[in-house]
């Protein structure tokens, strides 16, 4: 995180920009803050800018505003991102979700190593529910892996959904069945610090999955959701109960992540709120 550069933007679209979170090969994350609109309520988004090469294809764009136009109006869940807007045909086109103060789950697990299996499957119960809630409205997340999953010490959340621009999927597959498989991978990720296969992590994928230091009780669900057959693998709904049968992915994140987890999540917080200082976080 850092405070915003001379060739940085000073808003796009109604954000405010007041800081940088981080950058990427798609383009630069922003922290921003405004209304989606007029008459509605401010507040705190993260805005990715978006390089313009990477969104040419006019389809695609058609594609990325209407899902964000049909989240943003009918897509509420507590473990998914808010859609706060988009301007896709601008010299500099950006997507808007609601800001997360979290880090990734892949930097915790690289930091401070796995999760243990009760956490898993608080986890894993808390992402099946966000696909539920982004199946629910007919889109798919695309990309579902370890860095698109903040966690914070009241939930999990997963952001930038849709954005996996030139992923292409296999013949015939089903992008809801492929985002049950990227579930699959990242908690398999997150309970032995390792990804299911070298490489290509494509659903097509020819061999095996690699499923060492996973908890023997987590394995035939994890299995399946990896299946190489879309059919075969459970819908989002069989496997959010199959791993989270207490429910516990309702509560806090503090009653269920390890100690050292909800430090770093607090520094990420601490960090964010020196960013945006006081006018934006009320502190």
């Amino acid at each position: 995180m850092a405070g915003l550069g001379s060739t940085d933007p000073q808003q796009l679209g109604p954000y405010r920009l007041h800081g940088v979170l981080g950058s990427g090969r798609m383009g630069t994350v922003y922290l921003g803050r405004g209304a989606p609109q007029r008459g509605a309520r401010k507040q705190l988004v993260a805005v990715r800018t978006l390089r313009p090469e990477l969104i040419r294809d006019r389809p695609l764009r058609a594609r990325l505003r209407q899902e964000m136009q049909t989240a943003a109006a009918s897509m509420r869940s507590r473990f998914v991102a808010d859609a706060a807007g988009c301007e896709l045909d601008g010299a500099r086109p950006w997507i808007a979700s609601e800001f997360v103060p979290g880090p990734s789950l892949e930097s915790l697990v690289a930091q401070y190593g796995p999760l243990p299996e009760s956490a898993v499957r608080a986890l894993g119960g808390a992402l099946a529910r966000a696909l539920i809630a982004l199946h629910s409205v007919h889109i798919s997340h695309r990309d579902l892996g370890a860095h698109n999953v903040l966690l914070t010490a009241d939930t999990p959340q997963a952001v930038d959904y849709g954005l996996a621009l030139g992923r292409m999927s296999g013949p015939g597959s089903d992008e809801m069945a492929d985002d049950v498989f990227d579930l699959g991978a990242t908690l398999v990720f997150a309970s032995s610090a390792h990804r299911p296969f070298a490489g290509n992590m494509l659903p097509m994928a020819r061999e095996d999955p690699d499923l060492t230091g996973v908890p023997d009780s987590l394995c035939p669900a994890l299995f399946a959701c990896l299946h190489k057959t879309a059919d075969s693998r459970p819908s989002a709904k069989v496997l959010a109960n199959a791993l989270d049968l207490a429910d516990t992915a309702e509560r806090p994140g503090t009653h269920w992540l390890p100690d050292a987890y909800l430090h770093e999540i607090g520094l990420v917080a601490d960090a964010a709120r020196r960013l945006g200082g006081r006018r934006l976080f009320g502190r």
